[in-house]
């Protein structure tokens, strides 16, 4: 199908399927542990796409084992570090403050690819980018910017700070991607994240912290594997590839909206007309970017 070659669709669903991340973190909390969260997410992925690439593993392999350190720093940024902290700040900090860290990750994305690949930055595209926070910002304050007057750095937004930087490092990394197959990459990626994420593990249950999946904790962890483990890494991947780390960075500001409304549609909360404005601006910022882009080719 055309549309999952159209990098603008894969990253919309990217960040549609990380909201699903998002909803369904909130409602892990006591039902499972975070850290545990990350190691089976990681050890079930493997298995899943260890089935499905098994005939070209090996050699993908041929062609990684040349790229080793690459793919252990992706693995253990991208996925360990990024998923680890993530679980954990939310346990610590409000849905408000989460929502606007998250909302830098654009930022970050845009830095790194500039101080590390010497992307150039643009005029135009600095507009977008402050249209799409100015977007995420007018979510998580439900469109009452006095409640941000308020916002206040704590411990979750500081780790959330930090899973936002490795997570763009992986992001911009992924431009150094080798010719090979999105799911053989992810599959090998898969595996790094899992043993990075035994250690984690292993404190939490020594610490006394870790909980055991309950019923509704099972079917967090299912939501989880399927759609930010399995189908948004291999969108993002993908997007990545075809328009470059800033550009398709910008989309995770629709993750915030994309909570909102499913919070809408699971919880029955209201449709805001707040909503409607983010999204707009949203895709506004997005418009801006790919104009700039369509003026320098």
């Amino acid at each position: 199908m055309k549309l999952f070659s159209n990098a603008h669709f894969l990253l919309t669903f990217t960040s549609l399927f990380w909201a699903f991340n998002t909803i369904a973190g909130r409602a892990a909390v006591g039902e499972i542990s975070p850290l545990l969260i990350v190691s089976a997410r990681w050890f079930f992925v493997a298995i899943i796409l260890t089935i499905i690439c098994r005939k070209e593993l090996l050699n993908t392999w041929t062609i990684l084992s040349h790229r080793i350190k690459w793919v252990v720093i992706m693995g253990l940024l991208g996925f360990t570090g990024f998923n680890s902290s993530y679980y954990i700040a939310a346990h610590d900090t409000t849905a408000i403050n989460l929502g606007i860290v998250q909302g830098t990750m654009p930022a970050f994305i845009i830095i790194i690819a500039r101080l590390w690949l010497k992307d150039q930055i643009k005029f135009l595209q600095l507009i977008g980018l402050f249209l799409t926070f100015l977007a995420v910002l007018l979510v998580v304050s439900a469109g009452d910017f006095h409640i941000l007057m308020n916002f206040k750095l704590n411990k979750g937004d500081i780790i959330m700070i930090s899973a936002c930087t490795l997570y763009a490092v992986y992001a911009v990394g992924l431009r150094k991607k080798p010719q090979i197959g999105s799911l053989a990459l992810l599959t090998f990626f898969s595996y790094v994240a899992f043993l990075g994420s035994i250690p984690g593990l292993i404190f939490e249950t020594y610490s006394g912290d870790l909980i055991f999946p309950s019923q509704k904790g099972m079917l967090v962890l299912l939501v989880i594997i399927i759609f930010p483990s399995f189908l948004a890494q291999i969108f993002f991947m993908k997007g990545v590839e075809q328009i470059g780390p800033a550009r398709s960075g910008l989309y995770t500001n629709l993750v915030p909206v994309f909570s909102s409304l499913l919070a809408v549609f699971f919880l029955e909360e209201v449709f805001q007309l707040y909503h409607l404005i983010s999204l707009l601006l949203i895709f506004l910022g997005i418009y801006l970017f790919e104009f700039n882009k369509k003026l320098t080719e």
